[in-house]
């Protein structure tokens, strides 16, 4: 069996974030950059608007990846709709499946992207299962 390159970490990530739009794009830090350094695997949600299958299916795989010893996160944009994250639809979702809503980080695209970046590096790597489930599933 090969070891998992994302370092058992996903990150839900607005569709904001990975296809930048240009009103915000030089406010933005490069969030992908450092979910990559940092070890995070990308779970794309999609942009503002009607999605209701598509974030039921989302929501399967958070739910997967949660019961299976990884730690999930929400990275959002501060102003965009529902910060980008659809949760108000999608946290019941979770719910429903048992899943336990991930703790979100917000990008303020009002500050400095490089001080986003390290502020969101920070966030990072201090989130982590407790112990006990990291070795239940990573040993």
């Amino acid at each position: 069996m090969n070891g998992d390159a994302r370092g058992w970490r996903i990150a839900l990530v607005p569709d904001t974030l990975i296809n930048r739009p240009d009103r915000i794009r030089a406010a933005l830090p490069n969030v992908l950059g450092v979910l990559e350094a940092s070890g995070y695997g990308v779970l794309q949600l999609p942009p503002p608007g009607e999605h209701s299958l598509l974030l039921a299916v989302i929501a399967d795989q958070v739910a997967e990846y949660a019961h299976h010893g990884y730690a999930v996160v929400a990275i959002g944009v501060r102003g965009e709709p529902g910060d980008g994250l659809h949760w108000r639809r999608l946290a019941p979702l979770l719910r429903h499946r048992g899943a336990a809503l991930p703790p979100r980080h917000l990008i303020q695209p009002d500050i400095d992207a490089a001080a986003e970046g390290q502020r969101l590096a920070v966030f990072l790597s201090g989130y982590d299962l407790p112990v006990e489930e990291q070795r239940r599933w990573r040993v």
